[in-house]
């Protein structure tokens, strides 16, 4: 019995197991979540159990990835549209911590060391710790981190976990908010009839109109006018007076298009005989990344694309639109010629589903590396991005990125999601018996008014961060907790937003303010050490 206790692995697995058990429980509708991993293992490392370093390391390591590969794709929408605003509040919250300190300096008459001690620790920011021990007395700094870290990192978990009953904030109406606002930017794809009545097309050539210059939409039936049969369409389809139509796209997009030919009809156009429509998954790593228009798929199968789906979104047909692996196509025309496509694209539910775990490795060994790499700015001198900078940006760059042409760096959701989950339970439970070692003799070294110092600085940047945030800069819920979190750096605050949602909006905010708030945290540590 004594040998399995002193195992670090089977003390790690029970840490996990007692911290999630512990997490499921509830009152009045609260629960901890995985976030009470991180309760437990302070209660493990008080009474001396500790667990390797390495463990928190690769922990720390795929949940960071699995969020730059989860943020990636989107990164680049999320500046131009709103990361500004992000970014904005990230820096506000770092330098309401920076005054926050530097009152209480003056007021407990604290030295530059122990206040930047302060800030590094309430903020949960190891560069900036980094910054103060190489400019300061290491051992003061290293003391006023160990105390004020541990509340820095619970206080962010309860802050988050507490939030919604705080602010009384409906987490399913804003999640359907910021659904919305996603569907505004991809609208609905459906189709409709029309009949043709426009002259100026009739008798000619589908290609010959410049249907693309009018309307983003696509044709993909015709019922002639003399006939009761419904037809697939080409480009060189020749369109008839009365000609009814099926046409493709947004609600926008078909308005365009009345325009063009004709007004819209109530009828149903149905295929007879082996004509079909069917959905086929795109699950061959060659037609990844490769256009619409490349495929040819109209001359090289004789089929019609009505639309594409991706991640449940529905996106009308571009020429240049590129494929990805999973993405269904929904095609139209004969069964042989759908059964062929099909067997060329894949349409394998399993390989779409399958991690591909040498890129997965690949990907953090990278960020690894870009961690080591030395950067300076005027005035900071050097720094590097240290493992989480470097393995978040190599995330978010090969998220970006998608694939290239020997893997596909992106992971299914429920990959991600799995991995991103093992490495906050092995992160939370190292951190945990590590602090929880320390805590109580902190305490009683360095006293009560340093550990409320430590709270301030922390809960006063989370509430005037939340308030600009959220009534100043109009920031949805969800990506005010990603910007706090991120803002702070902190990984088990994030941990904290997801399991309140299994949405990616926190993610996607965080992933976008973290180098923004990495740096500020390093420049305000210099300023405290310079003022102080």
């Amino acid at each position: 019995m004594r040998s399995i206790l002193s195992n670090p692995v089977f003390l790690l697995l029970l840490i996990i197991v007692l911290g999630e058990l512990l997490g499921r429980l509830k009152i009045s509708g609260f629960s901890f979540g995985s976030a009470a991993i991180i309760f437990v293992a302070l209660f493990f490392g008080h009474f001396g159990v500790t667990i390797p370093a390495p463990f928190q390391d690769l922990g720390l390591a795929l949940f960071i990835y699995s969020i730059g590969l989860q943020a990636g794709p989107g990164i680049r929408n999320s500046f131009s549209r709103e990361g500004l605003h992000l970014s904005l509040g990230a820096l506000m919250l770092v330098f309401v911590g920076l005054i926050t300190v530097v009152l209480c300096a003056l007021v407990f008459d604290y030295s530059a060391d122990m206040s930047a001690g302060v800030f590094a620790g309430a903020l949960t920011s190891t560069p900036g710790l980094a910054v103060a021990s190489e400019l300061g007395e290491e051992n003061i700094v290293g003391a006023a981190y160990g105390v004020t870290y541990t509340f820095g990192v619970l206080g962010v978990i309860l802050f988050i976990r507490l939030s919604p009953f705080i602010f009384r904030v409906d987490l399913l109406a804003e999640e359907k908010l910021l659904q919305n606002e996603i569907e505004a930017l991809f609208p609905k794809v459906i189709y409709a009839h029309v009949r043709i009545d426009n002259p100026n097309v009739i008798g000619k050539k589908i290609r010959e109109i410049g249907l693309s210059e009018m309307a983003a939409v696509s044709i993909t039936r015709r019922l002639p006018a003399k006939s009761r049969h419904v037809e697939m369409v080409d480009a060189g389809t020749v369109l008839g007076k009365s000609d009814i139509l099926r046409i493709v796209g947004t609600a926008t997009e078909i308005k365009k298009a009345e325009v063009l030919f004709g007004k819209r009809v109530r009828r149903e156009l149905k295929f007879e005989g082996d004509m079909l429509n069917h959905k086929i998954v795109v699950s061959r790593n060659v037609f990844v990344g490769q256009t619409i228009s490349s495929l040819n798929l109209h001359h090289t199968f004789n089929v019609q694309v009505a639309r594409m789906t991706r991640n449940d979104i529905d996106l009308p047909i571009s020429a240049h639109r590129r494929l990805k692996m999973g993405d269904i196509l929904h095609v139209v025309g004969h069964r042989q010629s759908v059964e062929s496509l099909t067997k060329h694209l894949g349409n394998d539910f399993k390989s779409v589903y399958t991690a591909n775990v040498l890129a997965v490795f690949i990907g953090i060994a990278l960020g690894y590396l870009i961690g080591l790499i030395p950067f300076s700015l005027p005035g900071t001198g050097e720094f590097r991005l240290g493992t989480v900078g470097g393995v978040l940006l190599s995330g978010l760059i090969l998220g970006n990125l998608y694939h290239t042409r020997t893997f596909v760096w992106q992971i299914p959701t429920p990959a991600n999601t799995m991995l991103r989950q093992i490495g906050l339970s092995l992160f939370m439970a190292v951190v945990g018996t590590s602090a929880g070692a320390t805590i109580v003799h902190t305490m009683q070294e360095y006293g009560l008014a340093l550990f409320l110092v430590g709270i301030l600085t922390t809960m006063i940047p989370l509430l005037i961060g939340y308030a600009l945030c959220r009534y100043v800069l109009k920031i949805r819920f969800f990506h005010v907790l990603g910007v706090l979190t991120g803002g702070m750096t902190s990984t088990p605050g994030l941990a904290s937003v997801n399991s309140l949602t299994d949405t990616s909006f926190a993610s996607s905010a965080y992933a976008t303010v973290y180098p923004v708030a990495l740096v500020a945290m390093i420049l305000c540590t210099k300023i405290i050490m310079f003022l102080l």
